[in-house]
């Protein structure tokens, strides 16, 4: 066998005894036939006789004396060739013994950490051991029982865990038995080092839960590839057969059987169904204004509870303080169907300012014992602010929809309105209802960044300057500010076809038409097309015009719809489609004209209206027209409320995060002349949910890309509601920003034992499926003895192949050539 046949194998170390035994044989080169046999003799006696003969002959003069002599120095260089030519060589080989091996893997996913004893309906368990949870139950079993002892007495023994991926080996047992005498420390694998016998493993670490999620398929496939070898006994898998990621557990059951690798399944947690109630996810806006109502939607799942009904709290208190929360709302509902998510929605009108904290429980109404209670509460932080909104009003002329929103938002509390009405000539000569009239769009920084919302009635884009377009850009893309085009007969043609306004048509949403077709007015069409909604448009909360999204779905029905609506080709990529024009005479390639649709541009939101005749929405109720109105404004103009400063923003891909997922943040930074922070003097205070910073600063990275934006990610690792912060340079601003990071649910969606798969790992590979008490005393059963001898040296040695004995030759023929030489016989 090579010596490359006995070296270890990846991660699973083979230990080899350190006494070796030794075996010393000398080998000849003889025939191996008896023809060889017949050939070697009759030469031999042939090369004898005939030198005998001519020997004799030779010396027949002489006395019996140098008749002998001669006669035996001739002999003894004959006696010579013939141990060169049977070539005696002397073979040693040391022999030495690999023990069996076994490997056990443990889960250590978030499900190990549910009881190992499921009580039943709501009779709560009883017993030593009923409130154990699985990974206790496991840590136990290998800590205190006698089921590693008894492996050790034929195998070593190496611990494996895994959840998302393969871990270990964390500790490795020297084998018992004495075939091994003297067994050799065990080498460290994947980075683990050594740990001899005397110290023993962590348990309660190693079998700890932390994986959010269980990727069993791969795990294992991965162990039978590392370990695989003639001396491996088999694997033993300690899990609750949870597999929720990953390759499909079957490919790991083939390539055992393939490699003739055992497993023996230990299955952890009740076989039966659990009863368990669960707030699967809690939606509400991080941020929201005084006096405006807002929803609070939580989704509900249950296991084993169907036909039965529970209680669903809404409770509130302030952030950062002590004390219970206070009970604001609660309904109580029937779970239907096990496994269904339900949605229940709460409605909340704030009249205080602040930060405060939302908490969603979930009881049964009746006494139950779950699986798990901690997956009955949710939390969720929002901002309630009371900074009123500043909208810029920018209209082509006094169109009829922009009076009507002229006049309602400047009697709104909440919201300061200024006014750039294009088509009058003096300011002073018009009475309009603003707090501000202005003859010109704003040209400065200082002077656009303080608006949070632009509504666009049809301007004329031509009387704003190219470095106007550059600031309009920054301010949407880098301030967060919002803006609501609204597309009309007079100016919108110009927009879509002039080759100078290109930059202002890169902000649309949609790709506007350069031909203007006849889709007819209400002067030329005396019929009305209604309204088509998208998916999107029918759940979108900013056109629910009404508190219910039943009734508010039954007004956009009896709604008559539009004369016309300004021709689209189609919306741009990542832009949302809400609603289309009716009219199916319109219709071209692109489909439909678009009506209303909106995109994310950087940071900020824009939102387009196809048509000029929303006004007649009101003919249905006014409120409803308001209130489309102020909830689109809100909608485009929700990221300036986390905004905060004109100097700095932060930007997260969401607010909400599973734990253990890396949160990226981009920051927007400025100085005091709005000019674009780009060294790396920027960084950012994370505070988790206990209130304790993640020390030091995380360290904002400039992206040299973009001049002004930072970059930077961390993880997040506690659940709970985080909170970054951004210190402003050169200013005692600061710009916060919210995270909610809940627990996956995948270990929750189905938490019961999958003993139909282990018992198929098991039988498919001729291993075994055991409870935790019976592998105990079985588990080791299964697991015959594959240990083994074999050659870890061996060295082949010429016996005769020495300076000896070629000098002893020559000295023969010398000394048979010079005694001729003397007798005159040469």
């Amino acid at each position: 066998m090579p010596a490359s046949a006995f070296t270890s194998l990846s991660s699973c170390v083979s230990l080899l005894a350190a006494e070796a035994t030794d075996f010393r044989v000398i080998e000849y080169d003889l025939p191996e036939t008896s023809l060889g046999w017949i050939g070697l003799i009759g030469v031999g006696l042939i090369v004898v006789l005939a030198s005998v003969v001519i020997s004799l002959r030779n010396t027949a003069e002489y006395s019996r004396w140098w008749r002998a002599w001669l006669l035996g120095l001739r002999l003894a260089v004959l006696a010579g060739l013939v141990v060169v030519t049977i070539n005696p060589q002397e073979r040693t080989q040391q022999l030495a013994y690999r023990p069996s091996q076994v490997a056990v893997l443990i889960d250590r996913s978030l499900s190990m950490q549910f009881p190992e004893s499921q009580p039943v309906g709501s009779t709560p368990a009883t017993g030593e051991g009923s409130n154990k949870t699985r990974s206790e139950a496991v840590t136990a079993m290998l800590r205190d029982s006698e089921l590693i002892a008894t492996l050790r007495k034929n195998h070593s023994v190496s611990v494996y865990s895994f959840d998302s991926a393969l871990n270990g080996p964390h500790y490795t047992f020297r084998t018992l038995n004495a075939r091994a005498a003297q067994p050799t420390a065990p080498t460290a694998a994947a980075g683990e080092a050594s740990k001899p016998d005397a110290s023993a493993p962590n348990w309660e670490e190693i079998t700890r839960p932390v994986g959010l999620e269980t990727r069993l398929g791969e795990s294992l496939i991965d162990l039978v590839r590392q370990i695989s070898s003639r001396s491996l006994s088999g694997v033993i898998v300690v899990t609750d057969g949870g597999s929720n990621a990953g390759v499909d557990p079957q490919m790991a059951i083939e390539l055992a059987r393939t490699a003739k690798t055992r497993l023996v399944t230990v299955g952890v947690g009740s076989i039966q169904q659990p009863v368990n109630l669960q707030v699967v996810a809690l939606q509400a806006p991080s941020d929201v204004h005084v006096g405006d109502a807002f929803e609070v939607s939580a989704f509900l799942q249950s296991q084993g509870f169907a036909g039965r009904r529970a209680v669903v709290e809404l409770l509130q208190k302030p952030e950062d303080t002590q004390g219970e929360p206070v009970l604001v709302d609660s309904r109580e509902i029937e779970f239907t169907e096990d496994g269904a998510p339900l949605r229940v929605t709460f409605e909340r009108t704030p009249t205080d300012a602040g930060s405060f904290e939302y908490f969603l429980r979930l009881k049964p109404t009746s006494q139950v014992v779950e699986l798990s209670d901690k997956d009955n509460e949710r939390r969720k932080a929002i901002n309630v602010v009371d900074r009123k909104t500043k909208v810029l009003i920018v209209a082509g002329g006094p169109m009829r929809d922009y009076q009507f929103v002229r006049n309602m938002l400047f009697r709104h509390s909440a919201i300061d309105t200024d006014i750039w009405l294009q088509s009058a000539d003096i300011a002073g000569a018009v009475s309009q209802e603003s707090d501000k009239l202005l003859t010109g769009f704003p040209a400065t920084k200082e002077a656009l960044f303080e608006y949070d919302v632009l509504l666009a009635f049809d301007p004329d884009w031509k009387q704003l300057k190219p470095e106007q377009f550059d600031l309009l850009h920054e301010w949407v893309f880098a301030q967060s500010a919002g803006i609501i085009f609204i597309a009309g007969d007079v100016h919108s043609p110009d927009t879509a076809a002039a080759k100078e306004l290109e930059r202002i048509r890169q902000l649309y949403p949609v790709v506007l038409n350069p031909i203007l077709l006849d889709s007819g007015s209400d002067l030329r069409n005396p019929q009305a097309w209604p309204v088509q909604f998208t998916r999107e448009g029918m759940e979108a909360g900013f056109l629910q015009v009404t508190d219910d999204p039943v009734t508010s779905s039954l007004v956009w029905k009896n709604f008559t719809g539009f004369y016309g609506c300004f021709p689209t080709n189609g919306a741009k990529a990542g832009a949302t489609v809400y609603a289309n024009f009716g009219d199916p005479r319109v219709q071209t390639n692109f489909g439909q004209p678009i009506v209303l649709a909106s995109q994310y541009y950087g940071a900020g939101r824009i939102l387009y209206l196809g048509s000029p005749e929303l006004w007649r929405l009101r003919a249905t109720d006014e409120d409803h027209y308001d209130r489309f109105w102020t909830k689109s404004i809100r909608d485009v103009g929700q990221a300036r409320l986390k905004h905060g400063n004109t100097r700095g923003t932060i930007l997260v891909e969401r607010n909400q995060y599973l734990l253990g997922q890396t949160v990226r943040v981009r920051a927007q930074v400025l100085d005091p002349q709005f000019n674009p922070i780009t060294d790396n003097t920027v960084s950012l205070d994370v505070i988790d949910p206990n209130g304790k910073p993640i020390l030091p600063p995380l360290k904002l990275q400039p992206d040299t890309g973009r001049p002004g934006q930072h970059t930077a990610s961390f993880r997040v690792g506690v659940p709970g509601t985080w909170r970054i912060e951004l210190p402003i340079p050169q200013s005692r601003d600061r710009v916060s920003e919210k995270l909610d990071v809940t627990l996956p649910n995948l270990e929750t969606d189905n938490a019961r034992q999958n003993a139909q798969l282990l018992r198929q790992m098991a039988d498919d590979t001729g291993g075994g499926y055991y409870s935790i008490a019976e592998a105990i005393t079985e588990a080791a059963k299964k697991l015959p003895d594959q240990g083994e001898e074999f050659q870890i040296d061996q060295q082949l040695k010429t016996l005769w192949d020495r300076e000896w004995v070629m000098y002893a030759l020559v000295g023969l023929l010398s000394i048979e050539w010079l005694t001729r030489k003397l007798l005159k016989l040469a």
